[in-house]
């Protein structure tokens, strides 16, 4: 027993009851602690009925074939999507980068030929799409014909013009064909690399169809 005075008389208390004895004045963490008098932990209150494992977190839906069919189906739709708007983007650069450099401006209007630079980057247009001829029989490699006009050798007779479109032979000649310059390369480059993208665009498109998928919000402005 653990005895004080107080209310008048003494005071027992069992030392099982008992978990410190401080001084007046001392915090909780100082005293002395009586072996045996240490508190049993509490044990939380329980309704009766175990929780089961897992049985607070959300069990995963099980998906019919229908519905799992309809998920792939839905997601290799929007694969097709994407590859055809990163295809678009690409176009929409090519076709910037080549206006620019036929015409000095992106914008969808033409512009005058109010300059000599206008006129030069024109002039290398057609003379690029003349080498494309010359040196691809198959055709340009845009869908456009080019017209040759060959000189008549008798006075006040006009000259001879001769259309070439994509399928037809190439003129022929007896002297090495001439050669790019480096802008005329660089603007047959773009318009190959424009009709490939375009290509693979319309491939794409078609495959969407075919699998009806949706495609009506795909197509170049």
């Amino acid at each position: 027993m653990i005895k004080f005075r107080g209310l008048g008389g003494e005071i027992g208390i069992s030392r099982e009851q008992v978990q410190s004895i401080l001084k007046a004045g001392e915090p909780q963490s100082r005293g002395m602690s009586l072996s045996g008098t240490e508190r049993a932990p509490v044990e939380p209150a329980t309704t009766g009925q175990e929780e089961k494992p897992g049985a607070s977190q959300t069990q995963e839906k099980v998906l019919s074939p229908e519905e799992k069919q309809a998920e792939e189906k839905a997601k290799e739709e929007k694969e097709y999507q994407s590859k055809v708007r990163q295809l678009t983007e690409q176009i929409k650069a090519v076709r910037d980068r080549y206006a620019v450099a036929t015409r000095g401006s992106s914008g969808p209007e033409p512009t005058l030929l109010n300059s000599e630079e206008a006129i030069k980057a024109r002039t290398d247009d057609l003379i690029s799409r003349l080498r494309d001829v010359q040196h691809n029989p198959s055709g340009p490699s845009d869908a456009g014909g080019i017209k040759l006009s060959t000189p008549s050798p008798f006075s006040g007779v006009p000259p001879t013009t001769t259309e070439h479109r994509p399928g037809t032979a190439a003129p022929r000649v007896d002297v090495p064909l001439p050669g790019y310059s480096n802008t005329e390369k660089a603007l047959s480059d773009l318009r190959n690399q424009l009709n490939q993208l375009q290509k693979d665009r319309e491939k794409l498109i078609e495959q969407m169809k075919q699998k009806n998928f949706e495609t009506g919000s795909l197509f170049l402005d």
